[in-house]
């Protein structure tokens, strides 16, 4: 029962963030190079799904090709992006602008079938599923207004995703993840290494 309900509002959550997508009005990014650049971040996305879940966890039962990781999916996917941007000199282009604020609200959502499912769980009985639904719904909210008066799309992605970092560094102690290097998770080092390279693109 549980299961269906994480399903239903994992769906939920991604068809109202593709109405939210439909109805904002935030231009796509230029792309010279056509399809490479969907590639890139589908591979990207992938990538950074997995390779989280298989550190912690390794590939004990199924949890190595059924688990996946929201953080590590939006970080395979921005390090591809800038890669990608690098490579191709196109440093200033603002790819994922479009995608932010529905990605938030679909991740708010989703996180609410998290919570009934009883993944993504907290070690102290604190509902941590509804700490990062109301963050991603708040996140999603402070950007939409933050566009509308800077009109800057190139900024949407580094800035939700330093907040996002910072959240999620800190409702890591109290999550069930396993410890990898002392009271540390995977995804606090992740949030180490990647925090000052945001604000480095952000500084850009």
């Amino acid at each position: 029962m549980t299961l269906g309900i994480y399903n239903l509002f994992e769906i939920l959550g991604v068809v109202l963030g593709l109405l939210a997508a439909r109805c904002l009005s935030i231009p796509k990014a230029e792309n010279k190079n056509g399809l490479s650049v969907y590639i890139c971040l589908l591979l990207g996305l992938i990538i950074g799904m997995k390779l989280p879940v298989i550190i912690s966890y390794g590939f004990e039962g199924n949890l190595g090709f059924t688990g996946k990781s929201f953080m590590g999916g939006v970080l395979g996917a921005f390090t591809a992006i800038n890669l990608y941007k690098i490579f191709t000199h196109q440093n200033q282009s603002s790819f994922g602008g479009r995608f932010v604020i529905p990605l938030a609200i679909a991740a708010g959502i989703g996180k609410i079938g998290c919570y009934f499912n009883g993944c993504c769980a907290s070690c102290c009985g604190i509902p941590v599923q509804l700490i990062e639904s109301v963050f991603q719904i708040i996140a999603a909210f402070s950007l939409f207004l933050f566009y509308r008066r800077t009109k800057r799309a190139d900024l949407l992605f580094p800035v939700y995703l330093l907040s996002y970092l910072i959240m999620r560094f800190l409702v890591e102690f109290i999550r069930t993840e396993p410890r990898v290097i002392g009271p540390f998770t995977i995804y606090h080092i992740l949030a180490v290494i990647y925090i000052p390279i945001v604000f480095l693109v952000l500084r850009r």
